[in-house]
């Protein structure tokens, strides 16, 4: 499987945003739509600033 966690950096701190991501797709300028393994949606805000695919992890920076 090639599912991804995704988290969230901010004030130097990662909180996880959602597990088993499956496709990002960008919806406007800083928001992105997760789609999950299982059919879950969430939208996330703010800039992409990593991509490890080998540790299945996605980081993006807060924005506000």
């Amino acid at each position: 499987m090639c599912e991804s966690n995704v988290y969230l950096k901010s004030g130097g701190r990662e909180e996880l945003v959602m597990e088993n991501v499956a496709a990002i797709t960008p919806s406007e300028k800083g928001v992105y739509i997760l789609r999950g393994l299982l059919g879950d949606v969430k939208e996330i805000k703010g800039d992409l600033a990593d991509i490890n695919l080998m540790a299945h992890r996605i980081v993006f920076t807060d924005v506000s």
